[in-house]
């Protein structure tokens, strides 16, 4: 008895693994950066670095606070009417976000202070691109993001090191 109930309980352990097993990943990073002719204080401060929705205008799309006003853990804002992201982590010069209805798509801004005087803006990507579709379209969400956020940074940067 004690083996069959053994036996009965591996077969749904296994099932239930086995119906847990996630689809394929493939894990995409995007590293997008500009140097700063300021201080990581003063960085991080021009790019509105403790606003939730600063990041509107450099990316072109609308931003609403949903919860919170400043960038703490828990706080809400949406993107474009449409992308809900969740504030997760945060430092004194950088926050880090994930996407609700995204596969683990998370986005980190962060200012490095490079010297007393200068700084660099990163702005890394990473998300799991399997749902995107075929290599093709893959490829162009790839080629996408890399311009809309490399141009952010620029804008970004050109706003940070502005008199």
């Amino acid at each position: 008895m004690k083996t069959m109930i053994a036996a009965v309980a591996l077969a749904l352990f296994a099932t239930a693994a086995s119906a847990q097993t996630a689809e394929p990943q493939d894990w995409i990073t995007m590293r997008f950066t500009a140097n700063i002719n300021k201080s990581a204080d003063v960085a991080w401060q021009k790019v509105g670095g403790d606003d939730l929705c600063a990041l509107g205008p450099y990316i072109d799309l609308p931003c609403a606070n949903t919860k919170g006003t400043k960038l703490e853990l828990g706080a809400i804002r949406t993107i474009n009417n449409t992308l809900v992201e969740y504030i997760v982590a945060r430092t004194k010069y950088s926050y880090t976000y994930a996407q609700a209805n995204h596969s683990l798509y998370h986005g980190t801004m962060e200012v490095e202070p490079l010297t007393p005087a200068t700084s660099r803006l990163v702005y890394t990507l990473l998300w799991n691109q399997t749902g995107v579709g075929d290599a093709a379209a893959q490829a162009a969400s790839r080629d996408g993001r890399k311009a809309r956020f490399q141009a952010a940074v620029d804008k970004m940067a050109a706003a940070a090191n502005a008199p």
